[in-house]
């Protein structure tokens, strides 16, 4: 994590106790199970309360809500941000600190303008150099709470389980550069991309062979891996937002979980107890792979 990064969060958690006891009272279980290939895969269970307005968000709309709460001018007066600006594209960005985090130093880097949610490798990957920190993208249709204000998300990499679950999988080759992750549970694509690397044209491929026209049922992440001086991608093309559970009449078989980013890559959030005591693992991995 940068500088300026550390700076704006010690500063917002100055601010109140409030923001600083953003993520008390969030409690977490861990799963993890040895697949039949052999390898060890691992799911964090959370509950957020806060999350909640996330988690029942309608999907599928564009349009302006009467106050973008994310828009400048709609913010609470007590949250901090600093400005960033792509520079391959020139768009440019307020990065806040998420009023309704997941993980710790959870950000949300706004479009300065309203604009529809749609992605942008080049600044994902940007950020992600500028940040050192996993950068996140829900489509609108599959995980954006607020699908008409363009924003991505980012939180340190080592929040994601993906990350350490899929080192040494084979990967099954999609494109040039990109595979399907064999072993890891879910349908993933990971793309690697190095500083020169034109990212979005390396996406509009992917998207292509999956027939995909635009990014609304789409979750990505990336993060930059020092060592290796490479970008790694996981790209999670959607087959649908939320799973049965989620609908049930029947309330003890309700589960009130809507899969994106976080999910995807191995963290499952719901902002209700009750689905928190009762989910089990064969219960995770079913709402994952109807993902």
């Amino acid at each position: 994590m940068n500088k300026e990064i550390q700076s704006l969060i010690e500063r917002q958690e100055a601010v109140s106790a409030e923001w600083r006891n953003k993520l008390k009272g969030v409690i977490q279980k861990e799963f993890s199970f040895t697949t039949s290939l052999g390898n060890k895969l691992h799911y964090t269970l959370q509950c957020n309360t806060e999350r909640i307005r996330s988690t029942m968000a309608k999907t599928g709309s564009v349009a302006a809500p009467v106050k973008c709460r994310i828009c400048a001018e709609n913010r609470p007066d007590d949250q901090l941000f600093i400005e960033w600006r792509a520079q391959k594209s020139g768009n440019e960005f307020d990065i806040l600190i998420n009023p309704f985090p997941i993980f710790p130093a959870h950000l949300t880097v706004v479009s300065k303008g309203h604009r529809p949610q749609t992605i942008n490798a080049s600044d994902m990957q940007e950020f992600a150099m500028y940040s050192r920190m996993a950068v996140f993208f829900n489509g609108a249709d599959c995980g954006a709470s607020i699908p008409g204000h363009m924003h991505y998300q980012a939180a340190p990499v080592e929040c994601f389980n993906i990350v350490e679950d899929a080192k040494g999988l084979e990967i099954d080759p999609f494109t040039f550069k990109s595979g399907w992750i064999i072993g890891i549970g879910r349908k993933v694509i990971k793309l690697a991309t190095s500083h020169t690397s034109d990212a979005q044209k390396e996406l509009d491929e992917i998207l292509q062979k999956l027939g995909r026209t635009d990014d609304r049922m789409l979750n990505v992440m990336v993060y930059y891996d020092e060592q290796q001086a490479l970008f790694y991608w996981y790209i999670f093309p959607r087959q649908r937002f939320r799973p049965d559970c989620f609908f049930a009449e029947n309330e003890e078989e309700r589960r009130l979980i809507s899969p994106a980013t976080a999910e995807m890559c191995g963290v499952i959030v719901t902002p209700d107890i009750k689905t928190f005591e009762n989910t089990t693992l064969p219960e995770i991995l079913e709402i994952i792979l109807e993902s």
